[in-house]
């Protein structure tokens, strides 16, 4: 097919062939050489037709500039959204807008796991069934990198926008997912004024003294666990000014640490897992024995709330000041 181009300027070049040869035999019959170029006042615009033809190719120039130009109209935020992820709940429970959110995961509405489980408890519950998921008519579903890949595709196979977020292990991490998770919903306002709080509660708290000593910490969490590098915990003891005891014994993120271990290091500060049960485990009824806590002497003991650093995002501020002022006390004792 001829584009609309070519056909007007091959009628113009006829015409304007035409009238050219006209000219030139004239111009011999005067003596003279052939005309100018510009001589030429057959033009497309003149050629038969060729006034469609630019009128054609101006409208297609014009769709053409509109698409470059974003003329798009950008897709309306998603009406109906779905989380199912512990920490990514949290952060959609405080970013969504009114009536955006209609189900999340039934962990979020554990009170010993989650910082919003009262919020959440207003919402259905949904586990990791599909038939759960597309039973709420979602247009969007949240998900993390941890979920089971069949998830995502049967959900794009059903039709259903799917967003996946990469782990967060720092602070930093957790800023990132706040705007991350409000593009996704369509509420980037929201997202930068809750990241610029953070940042801004962040430099309030003067956590990091670099000019003074670290004292050591010490994570021991139920059945004698502990969280070394790579781990939420791990980057909040630092940016609060300490050392963590589990990163300098080179030990794995999520490792035990013996009791006897623990005793010997005699760290200034022993951080116990607040999320106990109603019925708690031997465990965690170590953990608060009194004669494990005599144990450790001169060792400070704070009891930190796991729904306070489980997750990157906002409750992490009110851990960071818990260890602030645990800092404080130790620096002035000394």
């Amino acid at each position: 097919m001829t584009s609309p181009m070519a056909s007007a300027s091959s009628a113009g070049s006829r015409t304007c062939s035409t009238r050219t040869t006209m000219t030139r035999s004239a111009s011999r019959r005067r003596g003279s050489g052939p005309m100018p170029a510009f001589a030429c006042r057959c033009d497309i615009v003149a050629a038969r037709g060729g006034r469609w033809a630019i009128a054609r190719l101006f409208m297609i120039l014009l769709a053409v500039l509109a698409s470059v130009s974003g003329g798009a109209v950008a897709a309306p935020p998603p009406a109906r959204v779905v989380s199912l992820n512990l920490c990514l709940d949290q952060l959609a429970l405080v970013l969504a807008a009114p009536g955006q959110l209609v189900g999340v995961g039934d962990v979020s509405q554990d009170r010993h796991l989650s910082a919003r489980w009262r919020e959440a408890r207003s919402l259905p519950a949904v586990r990791m069934r599909i038939e759960e998921v597309l039973a709420l008519r979602p247009d969007l579903v949240l998900l993390d990198s941890y979920a089971p890949p069949h998830m995502a595709a049967l959900l794009g196979r059903a039709g259903v926008r799917v967003e996946l977020f990469p782990e967060a292990v720092t602070f930093d991490d957790g800023v990132a997912r706040v705007r991350a998770i409000a593009a996704a919903l369509g509420r980037e306002s929201a997202g930068t004024a809750l990241a610029d709080d953070m940042r801004r509660r962040l430099a309030g708290l003067g956590a990091d003294k670099q000019d003074t000593p670290r004292p050591l910490a010490a994570v021991w969490q139920a059945n004698g666990f502990t969280v070394s590098s790579g781990t939420l915990p791990d980057d909040l003891l630092r940016r609060a000014g300490f050392r963590n005891l589990a990163a300098e014994r080179g030990l794995g993120p999520f490792a035990p640490l013996p009791l006897e271990v623990l005793v010997r290091a005699a760290p200034d500060l022993l951080i116990l897992d607040g999320s106990t049960s109603e019925r708690p485990s031997l465990a965690e009824a170590l953990m608060t024995h009194r004669a494990a806590r005599h144990a450790f002497g001169e060792t400070r003991t704070l009891v930190m709330p796991h729904s306070l650093w489980l997750c990157a995002g906002p409750p992490n501020l009110e851990a960071l000041d818990r260890l602030v002022a645990m800092r404080n006390a130790i620096e002035h004792r000394r």
